[in-house]
């Protein structure tokens, strides 16, 4: 996930609009003084070992810990969630698996993944979903919630009615679809219909709550998705300002490229309470019918750090959440997530503030290894 300023990259209905607004963020900020800088990483970048971050700009995070990291290593998925459906359908149910079906992890540090199949249609708990959710006390507005993942379907996915397919969503509690007061991101009906259809992602909601269109006068429809059933994993990020203003916003990324910009409001809802859940409905109910997920993150902050593939975050495909500890202003200590980089591979460190800015030029990193000197970007380009 990358700030405004950063990822000045957008769709094509909405570029000429979003150009404009950049340049003008960018004449009025001074981002040496305004965005997290990295001076230094101690220790080894090697999987799972801990670092520790100096630099200065990183501000406060009140829980340093995000509310979830689920890399499919627990005893119990229960321990993460406080919900996983299906879970009424022995050897379909959403859990932690080993690798089956001919689907390996998306990278080699993972040896299993979180995976359910929509084997039956016998009611929301057992086959109508396959999701993880977690509840929250709802924050004063505004707040934020970050959350990224990496999701894929099976290869032998069986197609049919109008494939509606489900990726997040976000409800009063205490389930996924607390209908009409809830929202959530898909693919846009009635794609994809194959292995080798194209996809585009939707934002909509089953009350009306959401503007449609958006402020910026955009529709629910966003830009092109990877087809999940295609084959291969793809990495989704989603940042939300939850407020019932017209200010809030819902963005989301995959595999490093701005898919949806939403402004408006993200929550006109009743109660005290939210959930939120990575995954859920698909139209189709087939035995082979399974989804399969990896390194889920989700926090009610936008505060986080990420190990990316280029020195700009705007221009990175690759981008791995780290695991923080502790945070302060000036320090940070994190569990090493290497993700898909392998030993030896430079990566570069970024962190990203409560506002969504990230460092302005990532600090140089090998993977198994020691810290190499920064180097400043020459300049900062508006795309």
């Amino acid at each position: 996930m990358q700030s405004d300023v950063s990822r000045c990259v957008q769709m094509p209905a909405l570029r000429a609009l979003r150009a404009a607004t950049c340049i003008g963020m960018l004449a009025g900020m001074v981002p040496a003084l305004s965005a997290p800088v990295v001076q230094q990483v101690g220790g080894v970048l090697n999987h799972k070992d801990t670092i520790t971050i100096s630099g200065s700009g990183f501000g406060s995070k009140a829980t340093a810990a995000p509310v979830v990291w689920d890399d499919a290593t627990g005893s119990d998925i229960s321990n993460s969630w406080d919900g996983a459906w299906p879970n009424t359908t022995p050897s379909y149910n959403t859990n932690y698996y080993s690798p089956m079906r001919g689907i390996r992890p998306p990278h080699s540090h993972d040896a299993r993944y979180i995976a359910g199949a929509h084997a039956t249609s016998t009611g929301a708990n057992s086959g109508y979903n396959v999701v993880v959710f977690k509840n929250i006390s709802l924050q004063p507005f505004p707040f934020h919630i970050y959350a990224s993942w990496y999701q894929r379907a099976d290869t032998a996915w069986i197609f049919g009615g109008d494939n509606n397919y489900k990726t997040f969503a976000y409800s009063i509690c205490c389930s996924p679809y607390e209908m009409p007061n809830n929202w959530y991101t898909a693919y846009g009906p009635p794609h994809p219909s194959s292995k080798t259809d194209s996809a585009q992602w939707l934002f909509t909601d089953d009350g009306g709550s959401m503007s449609n269109p958006d402020v910026n006068g955009h529709n629910v429809w966003w830009d092109t998705a990877v087809n999940p059933m295609a084959g291969t994993w793809s990495k989704v990020e989603i940042a939300i300002k939850v407020t019932d203003q017209t200010n809030g916003y819902v963005k989301m990324w995959e595999n490093g490229h701005q898919v949806m910009g939403y402004v408006g409001p993200t929550d006109k809802y009743p109660g005290t309470r939210r959930t939120i859940g990575i995954g859920g409905y698909a139209r189709m109910q087939e035995p082979s019918n399974w989804r399969y997920f990896d390194d889920v993150y989700l926090d009610t902050t936008l505060s986080h750090v990420v190990l990316a593939d280029k020195p700009l975050l705007s221009q990175a495909k690759i981008i791995e959440n780290q695991i923080p500890s502790s945070w302060s202003d000036g320090s940070i200590t994190a569990t090493v997530n290497l993700g898909q980089f392998t030993q030896g591979q430079t990566a570069y460190l970024f962190v990203v503030d409560s506002s969504g800015t990230p460092s302005v030029a990532g600090l140089a990193v090998t993977a198994g290894s020691t810290v190499a000197t920064p180097s400043a970007p020459s300049a900062i380009s508006v795309h």
